[in-house]
């Protein structure tokens, strides 16, 4: 929760996704505590005692863990939506359609939780009010968000599936990207860094492993390439975005860059960009 908070480098997909996290042991926990009988009349009071000493205590702080991951994740999209409202639509934004729904349910089972063992005059009946109210625009909001999701998903669906890559020039081998010659694959990460992870720069150069039919010669084919615009949760970024944080990585290790070919050709209005990035980059390492 803290590194998403603190760490702007960090993709809005998985900022969106830290929420699930303990969203999952709270739903999880509801459902040990189910109790499985094998006696014909056990302890209830026994059953009883044990669930408000201690399943009550922790089920109420998982829940307070999950909403500080509900406004962790909701501060990320916030910090990134200039970066949000610059991605097209590709497979990793699948990840904003399940972790709203998945707190929803998280919360259905606090709720359920202080029905059950929880003493009627203990609750104030506006936090009960509140967590309703509360679980109600989760559902409707989670609902809508997950269908526009998966509609959008579908259909984009046969692009990402049918790929062709006959013009396209295979990416590099992962021991010939810029990334492994300059050796900062390996360089590490730390709570607050204002680079972007190795390995997903290096993702961003190798491309995606898939099975291309040749039409021509009628035959499957493993293949590189970079027309997928994600792997896994991580949206693909532009060559731009992939130079500048790459010379972010470079910079920061106080390394010579490596250049590769392409990457010498700049888009219009780059140099005032870059100066901005330089300066983000250089207050951002101060702040390290």
């Amino acid at each position: 929760l803290i590194r998403v908070a603190l760490n702007e480098k960090m993709s809005a997909t998985i900022c969106w996704i830290n929420m699930m996290g303990p969203a999952v042991s709270l739903y999880s926990l509801a459902i040990i505590m189910e109790p499985t009988f094998q006696q014909e009349r056990p302890d209830i009071n026994h059953f009883q005692t044990v669930q408000r000493s201690i399943y009550l205590p922790s089920m109420t702080c998982l829940f307070v863990l999950c909403i500080v991951g509900m406004i962790s994740s909701v501060h990320g999209l916030i910090v990134r939506w200039k970066q949000i409202a610059r991605e097209e639509f590709c497979p990793a934004h699948a990840a904003y359609s399940f972790p709203l729904l998945m707190h929803a349910l998280a919360v259905q089972s606090y709720r359920s939780s202080l029905d059950f063992f929880a003493d009627a005059d203990e609750i104030s009946p506006t936090l009960k009010k509140a967590l309703h109210v509360y679980w109600v625009v989760l559902v409707v909001a989670g609902t809508f968000i997950a269908l526009t999701c998966i509609i959008t998903y579908l259909v984009f669906l046969p692009t990402w599936v049918d790929v062709d890559t006959r013009e396209e020039a295979e990416p590099p081998e992962t021991y010939e990207t810029s990334i492994s010659m300059s050796q900062s694959l390996t360089y590490g990460e730390s709570l607050i860094q204002p680079y972007v992870s190795p390995t997903i720069l290096q993702a961003n150069e190798t491309g995606i492993l898939i099975v291309s039919y040749d039409y021509q010669n009628s035959w499957c084919d493993l293949v590189r390439t970079l027309r997928i615009p994600a792997f896994g949760f991580e949206p693909m970024m532009r060559r731009r975005m992939f130079n500048r944080e790459r010379n972010a990585l470079k910079l920061f290790m106080g390394v010579q860059d490596v250049i590769l070919e392409g990457d010498e050709s700049r888009v219009e209005g780059d140099e005032d960009g870059d100066d901005i990035f330089e300066n983000e980059l250089e207050r951002a390492m101060n702040a390290v």
